[in-house]
């Protein structure tokens, strides 16, 4: 397992460098969809920003009022500025908090969009992309990483906040005092340069945090779906031994990241202190050698308004390692966002099938360096039940997924109705019409009423009830404590491999598709329950053109025809009887895997009919 830990930190091949200009192009139009929470933002901001400029002024007023002697002092005016003031702060945090609170409904709308942009973009890839990357590492970009972003949003209404805060503070300080005000600035670069000087360093740990956090998932992910396995060979502590090394190189990274980041902060602190500690020493020494040139008012407005100033540049450092996570964030979406979709999208929907395929000179393979089909060509008839029988990694289950389109194949066509390509076709359209059982069944969670309508949501009562009987699948539901409205376990845990293979059979039938594919659907059930499958695949064989893959006898005794495999070519055709008549790869294979395992499973069978006799 030390692969996970070798490249907990490494990126992925799809991944690419954006500069913040290229990320915050690609937000823009996520963001200018909500034109009017951005006005409204923009307007409390600006309210916001007003009201803690006047406020000062008022006491700065205030204080000079105080100074010029008590003789001088009206107990109304005092009363006037403090109620003022409060008022003004009441004001400033109303407006602060509608700001805040559109920026927070900006950024779960932007987030929204991003996910489910990026989600239908991930939905559009051909299977050979996720047999390429690991489900964990795509979760992760989907779910954290468009938070992360999603939160740069809330930084940046923040940013346009500061600036425009930074921009009245400055006008008005120019205004009152403009050398002050520029003896006050000549600390600014000194910030500046530390923005700029950390900037690269805080992408680049924000980057290597995504990577171990993602890393972590799929390792995660990869465990808990193969938990039977770890456990059946005993690998319980090697497997936490890999966790605990990929949590310590995440918690490395996260030290090194958050060790960073907290010293840019004090930094900032140190630097704001002693630009205070200067404005107040200058300050103070010219009210009292030259007291019109400076009035403890205008002391107190500098103090303050440059106070407000050093504060959002403060909060810079946790704002700028926010938004460089954030745009490290944008730079995993957008990476993931533009790699190219190898399916060619046809544009036709596809009209009604009537169940006739050809394949011509269809070549195709996994990778670049191996080949699974060469100048493959096979002819269907409509309504025909073709059985595929061959060794493993002759290309049997590689046919059926050219046919669904779940790979783009590399040369030749596949033509349906006899005139339709099958890349013009829109690929939803076409699996519509299509049916697909695997080997291994899957069974979304929810209720079993759910699962059987997911290609026909408009299947009637009695549409469900024709289909669970004619499978022999109302035996166990009717004995399951709510039936149909059964709820259903992750991947169907809590039924057998044959109650969800007849589920499937069912959800099938529901949809009565053209054109059937069937993967190997009997292979991991017993005899009893295959005499069941097969009673339904009669049924549903009916009127449609089946493929069917299988290493079970019962299961192509029946076809119409059965071609050989080996290597990507058909090296043997015909019925079952035709070819056990004659010497060629099907005998070799019926002698020496078939007949002995029809053989056992007759036994089987029989032993099971036994069993139920005796029990009755």
């Amino acid at each position: 397992m030390a692969w996970h830990i070798m490249g907990a930190l490494r990126s992925e091949k799809y991944d690419k460098k954006y500069s913040e200009k290229e990320i915050s192009k690609r937000l823009a139009p996520y963001m200018l969809k909500y034109k009017k929470l951005l006005a409204l933002i923009t307007i409390f901001s600006l309210l916001g920003a007003l009201t803690s400029i006047i406020a000062p002024l008022v006491m700065g007023i205030g204080f000079d009022e105080l100074f010029k002697g008590v003789e001088s002092q009206s107990l109304d005016l005092i009363i006037l500025i403090s109620i003022t003031y409060f008022l003004l702060l009441t004001f400033e945090w109303i407006f602060n908090y509608f700001s805040q609170i559109n920026s927070s409904i900006l950024q779960a709308n932007v987030t929204y969009d991003l996910r489910r942009k990026l989600f239908e973009r991930i939905n559009q890839h051909e299977l050979a992309f996720f047999d390429a990357n690991k489900t964990g590492k795509i979760m992760s970009r989907v779910s954290g990483d468009t938070f992360q972003l999603g939160g740069v949003l809330t930084s940046i209404m923040d940013l346009g906040s500061v600036i425009l805060r930074a921009g009245l503070i400055l006008t008005t300080m120019f205004f009152l005092d403009w050398q002050l005000t520029l003896f006050s600035l000549l600390i600014f670069p000194f910030l500046f340069l530390i923005v700029f000087v950390f900037r690269r360093v805080f992408r680049q740990y924000s980057l290597l945090q995504m990577r171990a956090e993602a890393t972590l998932n799929a390792f995660v992910e990869e465990q808990i779906s193969g938990i039977q396995i770890t456990k059946s060979f005993g690998q319980e502590q090697n497997v936490l031994q890999s966790f605990e090394e990929l949590q310590n190189t995440k918690v490395k990274v996260n030290i090194k990241q958050a060790t960073l980041f907290r010293a840019v902060g004090p930094l900032f602190d140190l630097i704001a202190a002693i630009g205070l500690t200067l404005i107040l020493f200058g300050g103070g020494i010219t009210i009292t050698q030259t007291p019109s040139l400076l009035t403890p008012g205008l002391l107190y407005l500098f103090i303050t308004y440059l106070r407000q100033l050093f504060q959002p540049l403060i909060a810079l450092s946790t704002f700028y390692a926010s938004l460089q996570g954030g745009f490290a964030s944008g730079e995993r979406i957008f990476s993931l966002m533009d790699v190219p979709v190898e399916l060619n999208e046809g544009h036709l929907i596809c009209p009604p099938l009537n169940g006739e395929i050809e394949f011509k000179d269809i070549n195709f393979g996994y990778n670049l360096t191996t080949s699974v089909l060469k100048d493959f060509n096979l002819h269907i008839p409509s309504g025909q039940t073709l059985a595929i029988v061959g060794e493993t990694g002759a290309g049997k289950s590689t046919i059926t997924s050219l046919l669904a389109r779940f790979y783009e194949y590399n040369s030749g066509e596949i033509i349906l109705n006899g005139n339709l390509c099958l890349k013009d076709l829109d690929a939803d359209s076409l699996r519509n019409q299509l049916g697909y059982v695997l080997q291994e069944p899957f069974l979304f969670s929810g209720t079993i009423r759910d699962n059987l309508l997911l290609g026909s949501p408009s299947a009637t009562e009695n549409d469900l009830q024709w289909a669970i009987k004619t499978v022999n699948a109302d035996s166990f539901i009717s004995m399951l404590p709510k039936g149909l409205d059964t709820p259903i376990k992750e991947r169907g845990r809590g039924l057998s491999q044959g109650q969800k293979q007849l589920l499937s059979l069912a959800r099938i039938l529901l949809k009565d598709p053209k054109i059937l594919l069937l993967d190997e659907a009997t292979a991991s059930v017993d005899a009893y329950t295959e005499h069941m499958i097969q009673k339904a695949l009669e049924i549903v064989f009916k009127d449609r053109t089946t493929i069917v893959i299988a290493h079970r006898l019962s299961t192509i005794l029946k076809a119409d025809r059965i071609i050989v495999l080996d290597k990507g070519q058909i090296i043997d055709s015909g019925t079952h009887q035709e070819l056990i008549n004659k010497p060629g790869a099907y005998r070799d294979l019926y002698y020496t895997y078939y007949a002995h395992q029809g053989a056992l499973e007759e036994l089987k069978l029989k032993q099971k009919e036994i069993h139920i006799l005796v029990e009755d």
